[in-house]
């Protein structure tokens, strides 16, 4: 009761939501830049060839692995941001005050019914009171709980492989991120430079970009879905426990 009144873990969660969703909607728009880049390369007339390779291999057959990627990206990320966001709304939900007022009342009036009340009324209000606490703290614990396991196990990495997308965007366009250059002069530059390089720096820099995106997928999948739902579960599993005490404290016959 005191945990629900005084809003404690909902300022928290809410704190860490928003600044989740924040992170991961930056992350998507540089995977999109990336692929509006790849595009523009792609859809101009370039027949040259890259680097050894002859006018037969385009700079856009050479990325099309990359997009694809990064569509895939795109999709998971749509997702990731929704689940965010479904959290959100169910935490503001479950911190309504309709239920500190359950909270409250039922707490107080089970805390009375054991000691004196009847058998079957205090196993009434009892789970009364635990479905309405579950209502209240399932999510919010959950989500805590994963901002640990965010912290511990996923930010660095996050962090990490955030910096590599955008350190990839940057030397896709071969431009210093501060440059401010119309759109010709920047497809110019990015394939002259993409142009510039033999086979196998071309495939270094690819394949590195395509496992940062694999990396992240599976990171925002960890962090958004899949350590939620776990913590979640196991609140279930809590609650189920508790449901099953015996609160009848009776006199024996």
């Amino acid at each position: 009761m005191a945990v629900s009144s005084g809003r404690l873990l909902d300022d928290y969660v809410d704190e860490y939501t928003t600044t989740s969703i924040k992170n991961a909607a930056l992350t998507y728009a540089t995977a999109r830049g990336i692929n509006a880049l790849v595009s523009m390369m792609q859809s101009s007339e370039v027949e040259a060839g890259v680097g050894i390779v002859s006018g037969s291999i385009t700079i856009g057959e050479l990325l099309d692995p990359l997009n694809d990627m990064i569509e895939r990206f795109s999709t998971v990320m749509t997702w990731v941001l929704a689940s965010l966001a479904a959290q959100k709304v169910l935490l503001l939900l479950a911190s309504h005050e309709l239920f500190l007022y359950l909270v409250a009342v039922l707490g107080i009036s089970a805390l009375l019914l054991l000691f004196y009340g009847q058998p079957r009324a205090q196993s009434l209000v009892f789970r009364s009171f635990l479905v309405v606490v579950f209502i209240r703290f399932a999510l919010g614990v959950a989500v805590a709980l994963n901002s640990g396991a965010d912290y511990l196990f996923l930010e660095q990495q996050l962090q990490t492989n955030d910096q590599e997308i955008e350190n990839f965007q940057a030397n896709i366009m071969n431009l210093e991120t501060d440059e401010d250059l119309d759109t010709d002069s920047i497809r110019d530059s990015a394939i002259d430079f993409w142009q510039s390089l033999s086979m196998n720096e071309l495939e270094d820099r690819i394949s590195r970009g395509i496992e940062n995106f694999i990396n992240l997928v599976a990171l925002y999948l960890l962090k958004t879905i899949l350590f939620p739902l776990g913590f979640f579960y196991a609140a279930i599993f809590a609650i189920k426990q508790l449901w099953r005490i015996d609160l009848n404290v009776a006199n024996p016959a």
